[in-house]
């Protein structure tokens, strides 16, 4: 019998304080960018502005938002979450200062667009770190983020609406950069989850560690991991007078030298930082500078070369049908939300009422929205729970309650509306993030995230600006809510077919291994 050791993720520890981290990124950046109806509603209205010039400035926003998303994983393995997430935080919030001088729709459009990429590129890492951290504990781990999202929803309306009334606009937007500037806290708290991994003990037979040996030599992905395998994939070694918890980049060349440590299994970053280690030794003789010198420049291209490489293969994982549907549903469900709660306060004026009744309203869909999420998100973890199930459900609720709400008047009726459809939202975008995994598999988490990502931004400047024509041709609501309502019902019809799409991927992977079987037989 012999003692072997296992990695596996933390599911707990530090990782509940990256969850903070995420919740102190997601409530301010989500605020400011779903204020956008209440903080700049006179403003807009002043300037004379279409539905259709409305919707492109929110959407433009959003599209930054997400395409910001198709890089984020190709960045996070070259720089680190930490990284990231602060100089996105640290831009949008120069972005959103920017706007409290701005006095044109054109000036607008462009600083609001610039807050929605770089606040993409702070909040984006929040939901790869989300299931890098935690497994059998995910969804109660995902409820941090789900409540910064709608604490934003439901504190940032009257909550601007205040500011607005004591303050004006530029007041109250000066007021939220400091609010936005607060993220940076939050991703502070971002750290490498190598430093928290736990390794598990296990007793295996002598005939079981042959095994586990072969399936290591072939690289099998079930294999036992061994202390070298985990010293390599961390890119860090025990070394005499080192702490574990520095970065391969804080060891000295020295140190790295007498460890043994292969530096190609390196992050390209730390290997980065052992070029200026090299060539800041002997700044004194010119030559090492400018070999150091060039040495960074290329490795600033390999940087870009990995991010691009990153990127294009990422965009490979929508041959699979299932990955087509997640996120092409996904992206008919958030376009029917994102654009219908642009559209609500505008709404609800046009019925005759007050902008602090429009702000009311989205706080009490904010409500049932962040109960709706905490509920599910607690339940995701049963093992009697089906995610696909209630996804759909969320799709449909939402799709319903959106077409209803154009053709009610009384502000009663309309806060019943926002209700149910908040309790729709929560439920479906609480599981948008738990379903790739769920689905697709956490080796393809971030493929799925940044395909994902792609197709929602180019989607946002596409249905947004529709949904605002149909509004201004129509001259009325209905049509603009029934569209919205019919995005809502086309996700739920695509969601029907993933059990046929699973099966047809599952095929296709049973014949590709039985492919790569003949081929090592015939080489034998």
């Amino acid at each position: 019998m012999e003692m072997k050791r296992r990695a596996r993720q933390p599911d707990g520890g530090w990782g509940w304080m990256v969850m903070v981290g995420c919740f102190f990124i997601m409530m301010p950046l989500t605020m400011f960018s779903f204020g956008y109806s209440i903080l700049f509603s006179d403003f807009l209205l002043s300037r004379g502005a279409s539905s259709t010039t409305i919707a492109w400035i929110f959407n433009l926003h959003i599209f930054l938002w997400n395409a910001i998303g198709v890089f984020t994983g190709p960045l996070t393995k070259e720089f680190g979450f930490r990284r990231v997430s602060l100089v996105g935080c640290g831009l949008a919030t120069v972005c959103a200062l920017a706007l409290v001088f701005v006095d044109s729709l054109w000036a607008l459009s462009v600083f609001f667009a610039l807050v929605g990429m770089f606040g993409g590129l702070g909040f984006k890492p929040c939901y790869l770190l989300h299931p890098i951290y935690f497994d059998r504990k995910r969804g109660l781990a995902n409820i941090f983020l789900m409540a910064g999202v709608c604490s934003a929803q439901f504190i940032g309306p009257p909550l601007i609406r205040h500011f607005l009334v004591e303050y004006g606009r530029k007041g109250a937007t000066l007021l939220l950069c400091g609010i936005v500037l607060q993220c940076i806290v939050g991703a502070a708290l971002f750290q490498p989850v190598e430093w928290h991994i736990k390794v598990d003990a296990e007793q295996v037979n002598d005939e079981d560690e042959g095994q586990d040996k072969e399936k290591v030599h072939e690289g099998d992905s079930g294999a036992a991991v061994t202390d070298e395998m985990r010293a390599k994939e961390v890119g860090r070694r025990k070394m005499p007078g080192v702490s574990l918890s520095r970065r391969p980049s804080e060891v000295s060349m020295l140190s790295l030298a007498e460890s043994d440590i292969d530096l190609s299994s390196m992050p390209p970053r730390s290997r980065r930082m052992s070029y200026d280690l090299e060539t800041t030794t002997g700044n004194k003789n010119l030559c090492k500078n400018i070999n150091g010198s060039f040495r960074s420049v290329r490795g600033l291209l390999q940087v870009f070369g990995n991010v691009l490489k990153s990127v294009i293969f990422d965009m490979k994982i929508l041959r699979s049908p299932r990955a087509l549907i997640i996120v092409v549903g996904g992206m008919l469900s958030i376009n029917a939300y994102v654009n219908f709660l642009m559209t609500v306060p505008f709404a609800i004026q046009g019925a005759g009422h007050s902008l602090s009744d429009a702000a009311w309203c989205m706080s009490l869909a904010a409500v049932t929205n962040l109960a709706a999420r905490l509920i599910v998100s607690v339940l995701s973890d049963q093992p009697w729970f089906n995610i696909r199930i209630a996804y759909m459900a969320g799709a449909a609720i939402i799709s319903l309650s959106s077409a209803v709400f154009g053709f009610l008047q009384s502000l009663i009726h309309m806060q019943v509306a926002m209700a149910v459809w908040g309790c729709g939202v929560g439920i479906n975008v609480s599981l948008g993030i738990l379903v790739m995994p769920h689905i697709m598999g956490m080796e393809k988490m971030s493929s799925i995230f940044g395909a994902n990502s792609l197709i929602l931004s180019i989607s946002m400047i596409i249905f947004g600006p529709l949904f605002g024509f149909i509004r201004d041709a129509s001259r009325s609501y209905v049509a603009n809510m029934l569209a919205m309502g019919c995005c809502g019902g086309l996700s739920v019809l695509l969601w029907c077919f993933m059990p046929a799409a699973m099966a047809y991927d599952e095929r296709k992977e049973a014949e590709q291994r039985r492919e790569e079987e003949r081929e090592e037989l015939t080489e034998v």
